[in-house]
């Protein structure tokens, strides 16, 4: 479905076809395209393993530290070249707990590195790398950018659009105005949501699932 078929929907959903109606394009846009990044957050939609923007990091000799590309949620494979070799080294996705009791002196060693610590924003090799090279992973994202033109498309599959609906009308009927403001509507519309795209992880969840990776914000560049 297009923005503007998304738009033509909610507009139903909520008997909101007056002119001017009482939540703008605008207005609904905005809550269209949170609702294709928490879908995709909540049930993991979009598997990026080729588009090189995101899954290639370009590592040098000494630096150990290098921020994620804005769309990454999680990392699900991470694999090394160094430069000038074809060898491939597929790399452990680990964290410091880890490193601490497998490798105490991780963090003063220069060796290839074969080991990857997800953080919030950035990544960190399990050793400082003592060659250049590339580093390339393949990761759960969520949308590159968001839906503007009413020709624009949602990223994640068709069969989910018409349940993005749903997050809009639960942001309508939570609007401090008297003419919307309705909290069972808003609720119901909210428990649909999250009957389909499940619920959203909490930054709690996300550490341990990440298996205790923390966060890190050293400046890198």
């Amino acid at each position: 479905m297009t923005l503007a078929e998304l738009i033509a929907k909610y507009r139903v959903d909520a008997d909101d076809t007056a002119v001017p109606p009482l939540a703008s394009d605008e207005l609904v846009t905005d809550w269209l395209n949170e609702a294709e990044e928490e879908a995709a957050i909540r049930a993991s939609l979009i598997h990026e393993s080729s588009n090189t923007a995101i899954t290639e990091i370009s590592v040098s000799a000494g630096t150990s530290v290098y921020p994620l590309h804005e769309t990454v949620l999680d990392i699900t494979r991470a694999d090394f070249t160094e430069t000038g070799s074809s060898e491939v080294i597929h790399m452990t996705l680990t964290d410091r707990v880890e490193q601490d009791r497998n490798f105490p002196d991780w963090r003063t060693t220069t060796d290839t590195p074969t080991e990857l610590i997800q953080m919030d924003k950035s990544i960190r090799m399990g050793c400082i790398p003592e060659t250049a090279g590339t580093l390339t992973i393949e990761c759960y994202r969520i949308p590159r950018k968001p839906m503007a033109s009413e020709s624009d498309k949602p990223e994640i599959a068709r069969i989910h659009h018409r349940h993005l609906i749903q997050w809009a009308l639960h942001k309508n009927y939570s609007r401090p105005d008297t003419e919307v403001y309705d909290p069972n509507r808003a609720d119901r519309a909210l428990a649909e949501f999250t009957r389909v795209f499940g619920i959203r992880p909490d930054a709690d969840v996300r550490r341990s699932s990440q298996a205790n990776r923390p966060l890190y914000n050293k400046a890198v560049w």
